[in-house]
């Protein structure tokens, strides 16, 4: 999912080199941990599960990081230990998605045919708007970084700095201190810009304020196979490529299934919704997801009313089973579904142990290892840690209470 992970290294006045890994989900912290005298303790922010219901943010990986609209919400919530003992972090190893992004050219392409070939099927007035639909978004900046996104980053960080502003993330960047990695990927880069832009600004917020940072990925420039086995690590295993690109991979079959039974079941509402005249238009799988990618990212970008936009289109539990198609795909592309998977992020995580272990030894002083990849960055590091995990794996043909109970 979209998520960073968050692992610190802690002292305290009578403990040091204690190890304190927090997942904040979305980052939003909404699973934070410390260590106390009696070991590891798990809070939930919000005291209950977070529900399955769809919301107009439940778009999976292209989740809008939730706190991007206010601060007010996100006081300071430093780690705190048991009784009088106060665990203060003074090392920081962070991995994190980019921000939201706009929509590949080719779909908004696909779907601004298909609505102006097919369109004239329409034939309930509410859903007229369609007919006329044309591409919205800029066609120069195809899956690049959009304001949303900027934003996103931009809140985190100084969410960051009101946590660890007192020593790790201090007024100025130094480079001794603070290491900030991306992918070749512009939208990395740019998230990362946008989280220094406010982690590292003084005093009052000015531009004036902020110091330029240096920042660094592993590039070949083989875009192909790219070198980068620390965030971009399915692009560099032949042996994954090999198991995921076999026409027996349970994910392609699973995924297939899945896709079919959203055809037959969310086809049928909204042909119903939309009146279609079937002589004319008989809406398929591929129909659906383009609109369903309209209703993603006319609600990130544009902030459009449900009503007024594709969305509209859709159901609760339409949006649950797209979300589910999305989990059985990453499940095995990039969680507990293929083995290999979890091991994919073995790089990444020596990095990361190994930055804690230098940084307890004074090896080198290196605060915070400040890392920003993808979605497929994020979710082997999951497995790795051994979270998420379900007892049974997640199929097609679960029942639909079994899908909404899943872990992953």
């Amino acid at each position: 999912s979209k998520a960073t992970v968050s692992v610190l290294y802690c002292e305290t006045k009578m403990m040091k080199a204690m190890l304190l890994l927090g997942l904040l989900a979305a980052a939003e912290g909404t699973f934070t941990s410390h260590w106390g005298h009696h070991g590891w303790h798990w809070w939930d922010r919000n005291r209950n599960p977070p529900s399955r219901r769809p919301t107009k943010y439940d778009f999976t990986t292209k989740t809008p990081y939730w706190s991007s609209k206010s601060l007010s919400n996100h006081e300071h919530e430093g780690p705190v230990g048991e009784g009088d003992e106060r665990c203060e972090a003074v090392h920081l190893q962070h991995v994190g998605r980019h921000g939201s992004r706009y929509d590949d050219n080719d779909d908004v392409k696909d779907l601004e045919e298909l609505l102006a070939s097919k369109g004239s099927a329409i034939k309930n007035p509410r859903y007229a708007f369609l007919k006329s639909w044309t591409n919205p978004f800029p066609t120069n900046v195809e899956k690049h970084l959009n304001e949303v996104g900027k934003e996103e980053l931009y809140r985190m960080g100084q969410r960051y700095k009101r946590r660890y502003g007192s020593d790790i993330l201090s007024d100025s960047y130094n480079p001794t201190y603070h290491s900030l990695q991306h992918t070749w990927k512009s939208r990395t880069s740019r998230t990362a810009s946008a989280f220094a832009l406010s982690a590292f600004q003084k005093g009052g917020g000015q531009l004036d304020g902020y110091e330029p940072v240096a920042m660094f990925c592993l590039f070949t420039g083989d875009k192909d196979r790219d070198g980068d086995k620390e965030l971009r690590f399915s692009d560099n295993c032949p042996q994954f490529e090999a198991i995921a690109d076999g026409d027996n991979f349970p994910g392609k079959i699973h995924e297939k299934a899945y896709e079919k039974k959203i055809e037959e079941e969310v086809g049928v509402r909204v042909s119903a919704k939309l009146q279609l005249d079937a002589s004319v238009w008989k809406l398929d799988f591929k129909g659906l997801e383009l609109l369903y990618k309209a209703c993603l990212f006319e609600t990130i970008i544009l902030d459009k009313p449900r009503r007024s936009s594709s969305c509209a289109l859709f159901e609760e539990k339409d949006f649950a089973m797209f979300s589910f198609l999305k989990d059985i795909s990453q499940y095995y592309e990039a969680g507990h579904g293929t083995p290999i998977a979890a091991k994919l992020a073995c790089p990444l995580m020596s990095k990361m142990l190994n930055g804690m272990r230098k940084f307890s030894k004074n090896d080198n002083r290196i605060k915070a290892n400040l890392m920003f990849g993808h979605s497929d960055t994020i979710q082997p590091l999951l497995a790795q840690l051994g979270l998420y995990v379900d007892p049974v794996p997640l199929t097609a043909n679960m029942t639909w209470e079994q899908a909404m109970a899943r872990k992953w």
